[in-house]
């Protein structure tokens, strides 16, 4: 643990208040073994070996970040305070909180000002920056945002970098799918109601009183089941290996972006799907078709009844 995290930890202790939420479970991986490591991991692993200025670009991407995130709670902390009756604690914690965010940033400054940058890999889950023999490890004071944080690191420093090399792993070459571009649904009339198609994707809408709604409906739906369909064959280019059977979908707090969890090494995708994470059941029904997209099998088609997802409300 780093002096920083120490002073913080420390201040959280004394002003009673706990600094990570509930962890997240492990689960076992269904498709790979259980000492798979992540992308993000990998890329660490991959950068201790690189030049210099790339181990920096990264450090002070990761610290821009984590200030980012240790400023929001120090706003969440006074907000809170301000709420309750007795917020001194609130108010102490957030003044810490505050403090340490800038230090961060002043890190960040002095990677800039090319002191020496070192990245440290202890262990599965301890990723440590080294700035000028000042230690900070790089976790997301909320244990269950930390997959979360990590997406967002990587996709910052990634756009700048080509990580293709960083974070190569034994997989088979696959083909690179074109990029999502908008979706437009083929629009057919049955007797059973309206049906929208699109890349083996059938929607049926019952109700044919509100074809507005069933299009703008169908079109948020098959766009982002491209997206992330997409996005997991990307991961899996990349070596990540994918626990079909158990992925899910969480929301980050105060932000639009959704976490899709792909194993319990860590590796996520970070992607704004309001449809698949509000409508119960419906990732399970379309991981056969996303599996079909990413290569992993055939391609096949899938029936889907908006009426079993709560997209046709009664009384219309």
């Amino acid at each position: 643990m780093t002096a920083a995290t120490v002073v913080v930890c420390a201040l959280a202790a004394f002003f009673g208040i706990t600094v990570s939420a509930q962890s997240i479970e492990p689960e076992a991986l269904a498709e790979s073994p259980n000492n798979v490591i992540s992308r993000y991991q990998r890329t660490i692993n991959s950068l201790r070996a690189s030049a210099p200025q790339l181990q920096a670009d990264f450090a002070g991407t990761a610290l821009r970040e984590l200030a980012e995130v240790y400023m929001a709670e120090a706003d969440l902390a006074r907000k809170q305070a301000r709420e309750q009756e007795s917020g001194v604690k609130l108010r102490g914690w957030s003044s810490a909180v505050d403090q340490y965010a800038g230090q961060l940033v002043l890190l960040v400054e002095d990677i800039e000002l090319g002191l020496p940058v070192a990245l440290q890999h202890n262990g599965v889950e301890s990723i440590t920056v080294m700035v000028g023999g000042r230690a900070v490890i790089l976790s997301h004071p909320r244990e269950d945002q930390q997959v979360a944080f990590e997406q967002r690191v990587l996709l910052d420093f990634c756009r700048r970098v080509d990580c293709k090399e960083l974070t190569a792993a034994t997989v088979s070459r696959q083909p690179i799918p074109v990029s999502t571009s908008q979706v437009k649904p083929v629009w057919t009339f049955t007797e059973t109601g309206q049906v929208c198609s699109h890349e083996g994707i059938q929607v049926l809408f019952n109700r044919t009183a509100h074809l507005a709604r069933s299009r703008g409906t169908c079109k948020q739906l098959l766009q982002e089941m491209m997206t992330l369909a997409d996005e997991i064959a990307w991961q899996r280019r990349h070596g990540v290996s994918v626990q079909w059977r158990e992925l899910s979908i969480r929301a980050t707090p105060q932000r639009p972006e959704h976490v899709v969890l792909l194993n319990n090494a860590g590796d996520s995708i970070l992607v704004t799907v309001p449809l698949l994470y509000g409508s119960a059941h419906l990732l399970d029904d379309i991981v056969p078709w996303i599996r079909g997209q990413a290569g992993v099998t055939e391609p096949v088609a899938i029936h889907l009844d908006a009426a079993r997802y709560g997209w046709e409300r009664t009384g219309d």
